[in-house]
């Protein structure tokens, strides 16, 4: 029985891969639709860019001044995201929100399963 890797051609995979999450980020957009609708200040946008831009800095001088493949340097932030995840859906108190909607946690597991993956094949091709 052939797979679905063997049946389906590498550049048609390559061509037509990215419609994975975003089906997957559509879907989980109608059904969990966003919190409450809340107004963000001048300050808290610059704050969040500011914050964004200081991380895009960091992992470009990180990787600049330290390269190294990155599912190896990232298999364990992936791993503690995943096992993050697992625990917020164990059934407890309730916890207070202080940051982002649902929504960020989708980019961060996404990200995380390609690391993961990326990290499992190296290993697996290294056997």
């Amino acid at each position: 029985m052939m797979s679905v890797l063997e049946k389906v051609p590498l550049e048609l995979r390559r061509k037509a891969g990215w419609l994975i999450p975003a089906i997957t980020a559509a879907v989980l957009t109608s059904l969990f639709p966003g919190g409450a609708e809340t107004t963000i200040s001048q300050s808290e946008r610059l704050s969040s860019g500011l914050f964004a831009a200081a991380g895009v800095l960091a992992g470009v001088l990180w990787q600049w001044f330290s390269p190294r493949d990155l599912a190896q340097r990232l298999t364990y932030p992936a791993a503690l995201a995943v096992l993050v995840a697992l625990i917020f859906m164990v059934p407890g108190g309730d916890l207070i929100r202080h940051g982002p909607d649902n929504g960020f946690w989708f980019p961060l597991g996404l990200i995380a399963g390609l690391v993961l993956m990326t990290r499992w094949q190296q290993l697996r091709s290294e056997d």
